[in-house]
């Protein structure tokens, strides 16, 4: 499986920061599916997030990739 990004817009998330990164989480997913590839796969999951340094600063975008186990691909 290649690495997989998505990235929700922190204005389309009204909860909390634990809310955007599972909505991130959520869309990577469903990229993954998207790529035709059935079977079991290992792989780290990656958190991140696009901020805009202020002060105080605040997260633009929620993001996570998924990225076979060990770091390839």
């Amino acid at each position: 499986m290649p690495n997989v990004n998505a990235k929700v817009a922190a204005a389309k998330v009204t909860a909390s920061h634990s809310t955007g990164w599972n909505e991130a989480l959520d869309k990577a997913l469903a990229n993954a599916s998207k790529l035709g590839q059935k079977g079991v796969f290992n792989v780290d999951v990656e958190f991140w997030a696009e901020i805009k340094v202020t002060n105080p600063g605040t997260i633009q975008q929620y993001g996570v990739t998924l990225k076979p186990k060990g770091g390839g691909g």
